[in-house]
């Protein structure tokens, strides 16, 4: 459904509509990437060597 009204600025509510799910897309993927960034620059654990039981 198509809404061609158009408001004061001469934008119609479409494009605007448009305009507010690019937007929203956008900070959703930012915000995703930073956290990948953020996962990835993190060093890694540093793992203990695992004692053994040595039978006698």
């Amino acid at each position: 459904m198509k809404v061609v009204r158009k408001n004061s600025a001469g934008e119609s509510r479409e494009v605007l509509l448009k305009e507010y799910f690019v937007t929203a897309s956008l900070i959703a993927l930012l915000k995703r990437v930073g956290a990948e960034a953020a996962r990835c620059a993190r060093p890694a654990p540093k793992q203990e060597p695992a004692l053994v039981r040595v039978r006698r």
